[in-house]
């Protein structure tokens, strides 16, 4: 390098540095070769020259009308990823959670479903007093856009959605010699049954009392708390095999078919598929309780009940599969729920976003949704003394919201009673 230049050997030029280009600019146009004469008499030479045509090529203009078609679509493309037009994106987004069928939560919403959506939620509720058998019944609650929409009823005992009819759930009472037996029992009451099947006698020798409560109900299972010689267990049983004669004597010996607690493939819990699978970590008894707003897995580990009569059922560290619960999700901050209503207790809402329903110890109160946020006090009912949830079940899908109102209230026997809006 010599004087601030890079040189090769081979070449004739020099680049200049940036002070030989200040000095160069100070004193006229760059000493470098430019728009001279022999340029000047080429650029001449093919003026004068006629212009040769270019043959015509189908792919020239196939390329051409290809390049417009890819100009549209990503017009197209930038328009609809536009914020003003993701509404829709985002509610089937919020809603794919949900599976919706008579007897489960809602579908995403599609392009050709109408929005906003409607809601009816049925929840069953379970009342115990001391001394006393338990009681049972069925809210209906619908809410929807409209305040015509927004209606509430209530039925004695539980009536379940399961497939595509409404079930009904029975403790029926039977005096016995041995004592007395609660008993749940399940018929179809879309079908036109009217009552559950009388148990098969245990026959001779002495069985003693025999008390069921119902904990949970959903889908196709049925949650129960069970009272034999003092002692409590906790079985989920199928509600095929609750419409059969019951076995007073394999229900007291504990022989019963019951449903065993599984780990699916996606690590949530369902039940197995064999009547005699692996136990699930040595789980004896199970079922589903409600905890800040949700559903959970409790149970006990197998002989627990057997040597320690007050052994209270553990959470299992598992998240509930859809074939359990169709909607488990509670999409409001026990914050927010607080702040309308600090003595709330349990609240469901629903799969659409737009129906709250809150519980208090006195009292249900329904809210409207709009945003993911509690909007407006729609309806309250009163809540009995000692009332705790045991079914919440939704429809919103267009094709099934009137038709559980409807089928449902004719189960009622009355018509859905409105309230007044406040």
């Amino acid at each position: 390098m010599q004087g601030g230049n890079w040189r090769r050997e081979e070449a004739v030029a020099v680049i200049p540095t940036d002070d030989e280009l200040k000095r160069e600019l100070a004193h006229g146009p760059l000493k470098r070769s430019g728009f001279d004469e022999r340029l000047r008499r080429r650029i001449e030479e093919r003026l004068d020259e006629t212009p040769v045509r270019r043959p015509f090529r189908p792919s020239r203009l196939a390329g051409m009308g290809m390049g417009v078609c890819l100009v549209i679509a990503a017009v197209v493309l930038l328009i609809r990823l536009h914020p003003g037009n993701t509404g829709g994106t985002q509610q089937q987004l919020a809603d794919s959670s949900g599976t919706d069928t008579m007897a489960g939560s809602a579908t995403a919403v599609t392009d050709a479903e109408e929005t906003p959506r409607r809601s009816v939620l049925l929840l069953g509720l379970r009342q115990d007093t001391d001394g006393e058998a338990s009681a049972y019944r069925t809210l209906l609650v619908s809410g929807g856009p409209d305040a015509s929409d927004w209606s509430a009823a209530d039925g004695d005992g539980i009536i379940m959605p399961y497939r595509t009819d409404f079930w009904r759930l029975d403790v029926q009472e039977i005096k016995a010699d041995n004592g007395t037996f609660r008993l749940v029992g399940a018929y179809n009451a879309s079908r036109g049954d009217t009552g559950t099947l009388p148990p098969v006698r245990a026959g001779g020798g002495s069985i003693g009392p025999i008390e069921e409560r119902i904990l949970f109900a959903g889908n196709r299972y049925v949650g129960i708390a069970r009272l034999t010689s003092g002692e409590w267990t906790y079985r989920m049983m199928d509600i095929a095999d609750l419409s059969q004669p019951r076995n007073v004597r394999l229900i007291a010996s504990d022989a019963e078919r019951h449903m065993v607690p599984a780990v699916q493939t996606d690590g949530r819990l369902g039940v197995a598929e064999t009547d005699m699978p692996e136990r699930l970590g040595g789980i004896d008894e199970w079922t589903l309780a409600r905890k800040a707003g949700r559903w959970i897995a409790v149970g006990r580990d197998e002989g627990a009940g057997k040597r320690m009569e007050n052994t209270i059922p553990r959470e299992l560290p598992y998240a509930i599969g859809s074939v359990i619960v169709a909607h488990n999700e509670l999409a409001l901050y026990w914050d927010d729920i607080r702040a309308v209503q600090p003595a709330a207790v349990d609240a469901v809402t629903s799969p659409a976003r737009n129906m709250a329903v809150i519980l208090t110890d006195r009292k249900i109160v329904i809210y409207s949704m709009k945003n993911g946020k509690l909007d407006r006090e729609m309806l309250d009912m009163e809540l009995k003394p000692g009332e705790t949830v045991i079914m919440a079940e939704w429809a919103t899908h267009v094709d099934y919201v009137d038709e559980w109102i409807r089928r449902v209230s004719e189960l009622f026997g009355e018509a859905p009673a409105s309230r007044a809006l406040p």
